[in-house]
């Protein structure tokens, strides 16, 4: 079999077990460019641009099994830095912008799901004590869904005529002070339309003197009495909902 240099186009002639004995990593015996005879090999004299070996020197016989070449060391090194630097500067390319992702992935996937992870005992504490989590403990909470209705009801004025009156009790699930809610009273009819609607402030519900701007404490239950001119017959029920 043959295998011709990659380099200088020297054909060199081979035996099988010499071959397989050295790996199939030939040094050309011409140039000495080291090469895997392998990717080069030819059961026949290849055709197209094939030199025989110089035959008055003794330089002209392949070395089996070379790990490096004897001859014109300064091209042979660049050539193979060259490619060397390509490919770790691919794998490097590679691994920062899978880096970047997945570190992009866990940052979207922390902001999406902060309140949750800040209500963690476990989560919540840790990232807290790292630093990675700062809570402004001095601004209320505002997050309506952890507003809970517990308790709810509709009647007539015990002592005024013309007077609904709407007591509800609502506590806050949240893990700190809530700002207190706008409440929107819708009173329905018997077919759950609106009948008339109000939007009420805290200073609109709340006793006089009552600390508004302290907020709502956790696990708080809150009775609210609100009045309404009755619409007469056709309020027949209510609705709730905190802004």
């Amino acid at each position: 079999m043959f295998a011709r240099c990659p380099q200088c186009k020297t054909v060199h002639a081979l035996k099988a077990a010499q071959l397989s004995h050295a790996r199939g990593l030939v040094q050309c015996g011409q140039c000495g460019r080291t090469f895997s005879a392998l990717s080069f090999l030819f059961d026949e004299w290849p055709a197209g641009q094939a030199y025989q070996p110089a035959k008055d020197t003794s330089a002209g016989a392949p070395v089996l099994g070379a790990t490096r070449p004897t001859s014109k060391p300064e091209q042979v090194t660049e050539n193979d830095a060259a490619d060397n630097t390509a490919n770790r500067s691919g794998v490097l390319a590679w691994g920062l912008a899978t880096s970047l992702l997945v570190l992009l992935t866990l940052a979207n996937t922390a902001w999406t799901f902060r309140d949750s992870l800040a209500q963690s005992p476990v989560i919540g504490g840790w990232l807290r004590e790292s630093g990675w989590l700062q809570t402004d403990t001095d601004t209320l909470l505002q997050d309506q869904g952890q507003f809970q209705l517990v308790s709810r009801d509709m009647h007539a004025h015990p002592t005024r005529s013309g007077i609904l009156v709407l007591s509800i009790t609502f506590v806050n699930l949240a893990p700190r002070n809530q700002a207190y809610p706008v409440l929107e009273v819708t009173l329905l009819d018997a077919v759950n339309q609106a009948v008339a609607r109000r939007r009420l402030q805290a200073v609109d519900y709340l006793r006089p003197g009552a600390d508004i701007d302290a907020g709502l404490a956790p696990d708080v239950y809150l009775p609210v009495l609100l009045e309404f001119s009755d619409p007469g017959m056709q309020a027949v029920g209510f609705e709730i909902r905190f802004l």
